[in-house]
């Protein structure tokens, strides 16, 4: 996924608790899965027949955490004959430490489903689900990421092919994406695996090239990436501004700072600028833990964010600082060239680009009765009052019409959220915008979730 909307997640999802239990019974169902997944389809119901059918009543659906695929129950073809194939994840209930299982479901002819066969999982919970074609004939390989109680997640890759579901191989992973990173018309996989030096605690981390070929899974090397990251919390698979293929990875630093190193194939093997040139090029991408990379113009390439702080919070304590942010894009020769520069709110999700007048004039303070953040022109001191250049918020669907007989301005809807701006009705100040400018100026599409 390329470029998604900048989202806040709320807890409306626990509203779909009851209706849900009433679609599954049969089965032990957590409070995590009650708010993971809606109620089963049609299809789905005929499958989770099929399931007790083949192991009983006494399981608990099991929801992968991450990735596109977030159902206990996905459906896709996997053997490429004419007829889907089904996964269902579960584990079984009372059953102490003996972790997710994954049945493969298949359908006959009539339309009715059938259990191939179980296997045992590696972990207790399920990461993410990945169904795509990493070799060189057709099959789609079976990607399925584990969780377990400590250390790096564990994946397995399984295939199905004449009625034989089966583990092709597995390896560890702190973070894993899917792409055709060499450009030659199948996808690999990239994985990044830490290790801890166990006499001197010191983490260091590879990022590898994995590939399946005659059905085994084929890993090259490595590349070192930079050390001391104790958490990889996300990544993303985009483009360098050349068009080439690349996984943007945000990490955490020790000191519990956020940078991004970019990992990409040239010269027959991956490369990470961020590690080869680290002097040079972390102090420019190294920012707060929120500042995440984002697509926030939907082009393919990811910005990564470097930060300073706003006109009047030099001196201020960092926890009260509100701060400058420049969007950049990394270009060959080790450079990362600035894209835009404004002000991102990370708690609404959404980038100000300031226009180039803006430039040294204008600052920005968060109205502690409101909530709204407020953009001023700056006069020296960011505690006497200055000229208000305008105010920007984030309320629901049904919160926004009343700000608009109030004289506020929608500037986008993103899913159920309105961004609205109040704009002065005194326009003798240039440093005021249009409302054309303020929507011009205005992305909320970027981070993905």
């Amino acid at each position: 996924m390329l470029a998604t909307t900048f989202k806040k997640i709320t807890a409306a999802a626990a509203a779909l608790a009851f209706s849900f239990m009433t679609g599954c019974t049969g089965v032990n169902l957590s409070v995590e899965s009650l708010l993971a997944a809606p109620k089963l389809t049609e299809e789905q119901s005929r499958i989770h027949e099929a399931l007790i059918s083949a192991v009983g009543r006494n399981i608990t659906l099991k929801y992968p955490r991450s990735g596109s695929n977030r159902s206990a129950y996905v459906i896709a073809n996997v053997d490429n004959e004419p007829t889907e194939e089904a996964l269902v994840f579960y584990e079984y209930s009372g059953a102490e430490n003996e972790g997710v299982r994954v049945n493969l479901l298949d359908r006959r002819e009539d339309g009715s489903w059938f259990s191939v066969k179980e296997l045992a999982g590696i972990g207790t919970e399920v990461d993410k689900v990945v169904i795509t074609s990493m070799g060189s004939n057709s099959r789609q390989d079976i990607l399925v990421g584990y969780q377990g109680v400590t250390g790096d997640n564990m994946l397995e890759i399984y295939s199905y092919s004449e009625d034989n579901f089966q583990r092709i191989g597995s390896d560890s992973y702190s973070l894993l994406e899917t792409t055709d990173i060499n450009s030659d018309g199948t996808e690999e996989l990239v994985t990044i695996q830490r290790t801890e030096d166990p006499d001197t605690s010191a983490v260091t981390a590879k990022a590898f090239l994995l590939r399946i070929e005659n059905g085994e899974i084929v890993k090259d090397d490595g590349i070192d990436m930079c050390p001391g990251i104790v958490s990889y919390p996300a990544a993303h698979t985009g483009e360098l501004p050349n068009g080439d293929p690349a996984v943007y990875v945000d990490g955490i630093t020790a000191d519990g700072m956020l940078i991004t190193e970019i990992v990409y194939f040239r010269y027959s093997a991956l490369q990470d600028p961020m590690q080869l040139r680290s002097e040079k090029l972390l102090p420019q991408c190294t920012r707060p833990v929120g500042y995440s990379c984002a697509d926030i113009d939907g082009d393919g390439v990811y910005e990564i964010p470097s930060v300073k702080p706003m006109l009047g919070y030099e001196d201020a304590v960092t926890e009260e600082q509100l701060m400058q942010t420049t969007w950049c894009v990394y270009e060959d020769f080790y450079t990362l060239t600035p894209k835009l520069t404004g002000y991102y709110s990370v708690a609404d999700g959404y980038t100000i680009a300031f226009p180039s007048r803006w430039n040294d004039e204008v600052t920005v303070k968060t109205d502690a009765e409101t909530g709204e953040t407020v953009f001023y022109k700056y006069e020296g001191n960011i505690n006497a009052d200055m000229p208000e250049l305008m105010r920007i918020r984030a309320v629901t669907r049904e919160e926004s019409e009343d700000y608009l007989h109030d004289g506020y301005r929608l500037i986008e809807t993103v899913g159920q959220l309105d961004y609205i701006v109040k704009l002065p009705t005194n326009k003798r100040e240039p440093l005021i915008l249009t409302i054309d400018e303020v929507q011009n100026s205005f992305y909320s599409a970027g981070i993905g979730v």
